[in-house]
C-alpha cells in the first residue's frame, strides 16, 4: 500500500471513528478509576494518544485488513497503564441489592441484563444500560436482538459460575452482549446455515463468562478483553473453515 493511500484510510478511520473510539472508553476507564482528578487527565491523554498510534501501527499488518480490531487496542493500552494509575484509584462502593419489593431470580437477572448493557461503557448503572439497549433497537432490530440476547445469555451464566456480585454488577453480561452483536449482527456468516448463525453468537456469549474468570484470576485488568478474543478466534476459525471448504471444493 502507498504511503497516499494508507494516509487516505486513516483520514476515512479517523473520521468513522475507529480512531476516536478507543480514546473515547479510554476516558471512561481513566475518570470511572480515578475520578475527576489530574491522574485521570494525564491517563486519559496519554491513553488516548497510545490508542490512536496502535491503530496506526496494527493497520499495518495484513491481518487486520480482514480482521476487525474492535476495542483491542483500547484493552492492550489501558491493561498495561492501569497499574501505573493503580496508586490514584478511589475506592468503588460495594453493590447492594436493587431497591425492589419483588426481589428474586428474574428481577436479578433483568437488572443484570441492563447492568451488562451498561458496562458496554464501563458503567453499572441502569438508567445508562436502559439507553445502550434503546440505541441498539434504534440501530437496528437484529442489532438489538442479539445485544439483548447476548447480554441475557451470559448473565443468566454468571449467576451460576461467578456468584451474585459480578453478575449483578454487569461483569458476567457486558462481553457476552458485545460478542453476540458481533457475531450475530456485525459480523454475521450469513452463507451458513440458520443454526449455526443462531448458535454461534449464543456460543460465543456463553464463553466469555469463563473466559471474564480467567483473566481475572490473573489480576490483569479485564476490560473487554473477553469479547475481543472471543470474537477473534470465531472469525479466525470460520475463515480458515471457508478456505478449506474453497480448497476441498477446487480439488
Amino acid at each position: 500500500m502507498s504511503s497516499l493511500s494508507t494516509d487516505a484510510t486513516a483520514r476515512r478511520d479517523a473520521a468513522d471513528g475507529i480512531h476516536g473510539f478507543c480514546g473515547a472508553l479510554t476516558g471512561c476507564a481513566a475518570f470511572l478509576a480515578c475520578g475527576p482528578t489530574v491522574a485521570a487527565l494525564i491517563w486519559t491523554v496519554l491513553g488516548g494518544a497510545l490508542c490512536a498510534l496502535l491503530v496506526r501501527v496494527l493497520e499495518r499488518l495484513r491481518i487486520f485488513d480482514w480482521l476487525p480490531m474492535l476495542t483491542g487496542p483500547f484493552c492492550a493500552v489501558n491493561t498495561a497503564l492501569n497499574p501505573v494509575f493503580a496508586r490514584w484509584y478511589r475506592e468503588s462502593e460495594p453493590l447492594t441489592a436493587p431497591p425492589f419489593e419483588l426481589a428474586g431470580p428474574i428481577t436479578d437477572l433483568v437488572s443484570g441484563t441492563v447492568r451488562a448493557s451498561a458496562q458496554v461503557l464501563l458503567t453499572d448503572h441502569l438508567l445508562t444500560g436502559l439507553l445502550v439497549l434503546v440505541t441498539m433497537f434504534v440501530a437496528g432490530a437484529r442489532e438489538g436482538l442479539w445485544s439483548l440476547t447476548g447480554a441475557v445469555a451470559a448473565t443468566a451464566l454468571g449467576f451460576w459460575i461467578l456468584g451474585w456480585s459480578p453478575a449483578m454488577a454487569g461483569l458476567a453480561g457486558y462481553s457476552g452482549f458485545l460478542t453476540a452483536l458481533a457475531l450475530g449482527a456485525v459480523f454475521p456468516r450469513n452463507d451458513a446455515a440458520l443454526i449455526v448463525r443462531l448458535l454461534v453468537p449464543l456460543a460465543g456469549a456463553c464463553v466469555t463468562v469463563p473466559l471474564w474468570w480467567l483473566l481475572q484470576q490473573t489480576g490483569m485488568a479485564v476490560y473487554t478483553w473477553p469479547f475481543v478474543l472471543t470474537t477473534w478466534a470465531v472469525l479466525l476459525t470460520q475463515r480458515r473453515w471457508v478456505r478449506r471448504e474453497v480448497a476441498g471444493a477446487a480439488s
